[in-house]
């Protein structure tokens, strides 16, 4: 919106001064050359300052953006951590293991984002919101690292090859006598739990309170400096407004370096084009500060495309979405897994508790599916109480994974403390070893069908109904 205003208000100036008539300056010529001076002594000062202006416009928006990537980059460390995690658990494979450690003591990008954050001096408030995170943190770790220490004990692991963290964790006497399958299924209880996702809504609460208060102040000196910069803005026209009317004399170098341009600018305008940087010093800065908020401005459009491409109701991809989506994967070369879902007797739930109540089912269901799978995965909403998750790289060796991650849903959907009616799905799923494809999705669709003709509440999987196909 603020290209938008900006924009007409370029225009409304320049209709004015095609109509303003030139006064005749003969008998003032002496007069109006001090006047032109003194004027265009007052236009280089307006320069400096808007230079000065736009310069902290610039620092400030360059703040923002740094804080807003530190705080993606924390967030994507703690999930990267999360999923390394969950994947030793469910897999045994050391290699996870090492992952989840070569992050959390050589990359550490939790906290190189926090040591980017720290350079802009927060409050008391945010400091104690960061110790609180990192505490946090620091006690989820531990959950781990137990976790960990379990599947390595009941799988026999030499732990002169464990690190450090993982074979100094001592286990309680209980876990110890348990079997290794027990030992197995608790470690991935520990991280798979509500304990476990309550502690990790915990610390992204702290670090969220951390960087938004630093994102809000960020936020506030950056319009103070666009309202600066758009005063030295108006301050310029006006000043070049003045030496047009009064430096008659002074005409065809004003038609070269203002009038040409003041032309040149109203077409890229009508076009939605950038500005060509022509004409006098001034009019190029004009117009290379003109480009910088139209390159925002597009910016912004884009954010708005993609608030469009997503579902209002339950926030994740809506079908139009995902239909370009598929495009794009079909293009892909690596396995992915999809997953098509459907809510049982969903309009029974709209018929007997009224559709308020349907709407804020499509809801939960849409927040389990972003919560639950990965932050690479992609959650949709294809139709009225139609669901599908593509996992992008991602093979059948995992399909305990979905197996596990569908229990925990359904575990949640079942759950009527937030006073919704307890409900149950309809899961059929496919693999792909390169890439999507429409059969995938038929492959998916007649997995789905199947647990609908066994009485729904159930999930299947594509191959496992071929083989059940060629027994009978």
């Amino acid at each position: 919106m603020l290209l938008d205003v900006r924009g007409k208000s370029v225009v409304l100036d320049m209709e004015k001064e095609r109509t303003i008539k030139g006064i005749k300056i003969k008998s003032f010529n002496s007069f109006m050359i001090v006047v032109a001076c003194v004027l265009y002594a007052m236009l280089l000062y307006a320069t400096a300052q808007m230079t000065t202006r736009y310069n902290d416009f610039i620092k400030y928006n360059e703040e923002y953006i740094s804080c807003h990537e530190a705080a993606v980059q924390m967030n994507a460390a703690s999930d990267y951590l999360t999923d390394q995690v969950r994947l030793f658990t469910q897999n045994m494979n050391v290699k996870h293991m090492q992952l989840y450690f070569q992050e959390a003591n050589e990359t550490k990008r939790r906290e190189k984002a926090i040591a980017s954050l720290n350079k802009y001096q927060p409050t008391d408030d945010e400091l104690q919101a960061l110790e609180a995170a990192r505490g946090s943190s620091m006690d989820l770790m531990e959950r781990e690292f137990y976790a960990m220490k379990l599947i390595v004990v009941a799988n026999g692991y030499d732990e002169s090859q464990v690190p450090d963290e993982v074979r100094k964790v001592q286990l309680l006497a209980a876990d110890k006598a348990l079997s290794n399958e027990a030992k197995i299924a608790h470690a991935r209880e520990l991280v798979y739990n509500r304990g476990y996702m309550d502690a990790k809504a915990l610390i992204k609460s702290h670090t969220d309170h951390f960087v938004n208060s630093l994102m809000r102040h960020t936020a506030e000196q950056q319009r103070a400096s666009m309202g600066a910069l758009d005063k030295s803005l108006l301050n310029q026209r006006i000043l070049i407004s003045l030496l047009f009317v009064m430096n008659i004399i002074t005409f065809l170098v004003i038609t070269v370096l203002i009038v040409r341009p003041l032309s040149v600018y109203m077409k890229c305008i009508r076009d939605k084009m950038r500005l060509e940087t022509t004409g006098a010093y001034e009019f190029k800065y004009f117009a290379m500060t003109y480009n910088d908020i139209y390159e925002l401005n597009a910016a912004n459009q884009a954010m708005l495309v993609h608030k469009a491409n997503h579902d209002p109701l339950t926030g994740i991809m809506n079908r139009s979405a995902f239909e370009s989506l598929k495009a794009l994967l079909k293009q892909s070369t690596v396995p992915m897994a999809l997953i098509l879902l459907d809510i049982d007797r969903f309009k029974g739930i709209n018929d007997t508790y009224g559709h308020d109540m349907g709407d804020r089912v499509l809801t939960k269901v849409g927040g389990l599916l972003h919560s639950f799978f990965r932050s690479e995965d992609y959650p949709a909403r294809i139709g009225g109480d139609e669901f599908v998750v593509v996992l992008n790289d991602f093979d059948e060796e995992n399909r305990k994974i979905i197996s596990h991650k569908l229990d925990l849903i359904t575990k949640e959907l079942q759950n009527t403390a937030d006073g919704l009616p307890a409900v149950t799905l309809s899961v059929g799923v496919a693999f792909s070893a390169k890439g999507y494809s429409d059969e995938l999705f038929n492959q998916a669709d007649k997995a789905l069908y199947a647990v609908k003709d066994a009485g729904r509440n159930g999930m299947k999987f594509y191959d496992e109904l071929s083989a059940e196909t060629k027994e009978a």
